[in-house]
């Protein structure tokens, strides 16, 4: 691939938003930045009567009147016309050169996937990165952020997201986990680049894990990741809850019926 010689030509950031009618929201994403010096395809997931629309050459919309987030992603992928292309959400914030670093990334590297860091707003490291630039392994794969994963266009075409997985989609986690176990399935290689590119409120696991939404895509989760072997991880997680005191002794059956449950609608589903 040519080296990259500037950002106007070569980067490009797909946002996922709902029912937006403003580009208001754009100016706190790119705060310290002009967003109009940045190529963007945003896909705004709304209905007939909340349409975004843009009067500018480098800020593309696509309305879709389809729901679920692997699908916005699948779309913008589909639809980017720059070869390096950053995954982004309506909720981070970039960070002052955010662009050079994944640009000066995709010079240095040849590979199809890098992801990079991102900051809480606690100025913390949103999960424990490694010091170095390196290969990911799957510990890094269970832990990417989509809004960490930069892509070169021309070079992922057998893979995309897989809609029955992430917000808004039967099961709403999991996502970029499969997304990017597909890609390294299919021997895709990616990097790791410790450098920060955006900023994102901080999320505790402790005010999820114990979420039915939670527990039900994590069931096919591991399904897809071990099989019949998942329910063993349900029943293992649901005893990890109680003991944690996240759940009460009476909520065990019913927790574990939930994880089983998504366990058997993955393999139907993949039917």
């Amino acid at each position: 691939m040519p080296k990259v010689k500037d950002k106007s030509i070569e980067l490009e950031i797909l946002i996922s938003t709902m029912n937006r009618t403003s580009l208001d929201f754009l100016s706190t994403m790119f705060s310290g930045h002009n967003y109009l010096d940045f190529n963007v395809l945003i896909i705004n997931q709304t209905t007939k009567d909340k349409l975004l629309y843009s009067e500018h050459d480098s800020i593309r919309i696509i309305n879709s009147f389809e729901k679920g987030l692997s699908k916005s992603r699948n779309i913008a992928i589909k639809n980017a016309i720059k070869p390096i292309c950053l995954i982004a959400d309506d909720d981070v914030v970039f960070l002052e050169d955010f662009d050079k670093k994944v640009i000066d990334a995709h010079n240095k590297y040849i590979f199809p996937i890098i992801t990079f860091q991102t900051l809480t707003t606690d100025n913390k490291f949103y999960w424990k990165y490694p010091s170095e630039p390196k290969l990911l392994n799957e510990y890094m794969i269970r832990k990417t952020l989509s809004v960490e994963i930069s892509i070169k266009k021309d070079l992922i075409n057998e893979i995309s997201f897989d809609d029955r997985f992430g917000l808004g989609a039967t099961f709403e986690d999991g996502e970029n986990y499969i997304f990017l176990s597909e890609a390294k399935k299919k021997n895709i290689s990616m990097w790791f680049v410790n450098k920060s590119v955006s900023i994102h409120q901080p999320i505790s696991s402790s005010d999820e894990v114990q979420s039915n939404r939670y527990l039900f895509a994590r069931g096919a989760l591991n399904a897809y990741k071990y099989g019949n072997i998942a329910y063993f991880w349900v029943l293992k997680f649901v005893l990890f809850l109680f003991r944690k005191k996240y759940i009460s002794f009476n909520e065990i059956i019913s927790k574990i019926k939930i994880g089983f449950k998504g366990i058997q609608n993955y393999k139907r589903a993949k039917k």
